[in-house]
């Protein structure tokens, strides 16, 4: 897959996250989280895969966009996503990391922080 391909797709699979509510079946975001999943929030608490798929599957809506999408091939099949989360009430800037295994792409670790 190019850059601009892959670009776009884990652009797709963040928006996916961020928005779970349009999803017609919540459970099919389950496989993107990694076994090992971990995530740093920006309230500075840290949640397990388990954690964050018993809030993606009970979540409200939010009004929420992602600006200066930008990825970063480390390897082969391990990717860094960057971009910036606005909400009405907060920007935050993000990372995820991203490995390519099982013939799709999963999420290993995600942070958030707080932008001023």
């Amino acid at each position: 897959m190019k850059k601009a391909e892959l670009q776009d797709h884990l652009y797709a699979l963040e928006e996916r996250l961020l928005h779970p509510d349009r999803e017609s079946d919540r459970t099919t975001l389950i496989p993107l989280f990694a076994d090992e999943y971990r995530e740093f929030c920006t309230s500075g608490r840290v949640f397990n895969r388990q954690q964050v798929i018993d809030v993606l599957l009970k979540s409200s809506a939010r009004p929420a966009t992602i600006h200066h999408f930008y990825i970063a091939q480390l390897a082969e099949d391990v990717v860094l996503a960057t971009y910036r989360a606005k909400t009405a009430i907060a920007s935050s800037h993000r990372s995820s990391l991203w490995t390519f295994r099982d013939n799709r792409w999963q999420l290993v670790f995600h942070q958030g922080t707080i932008a001023t």
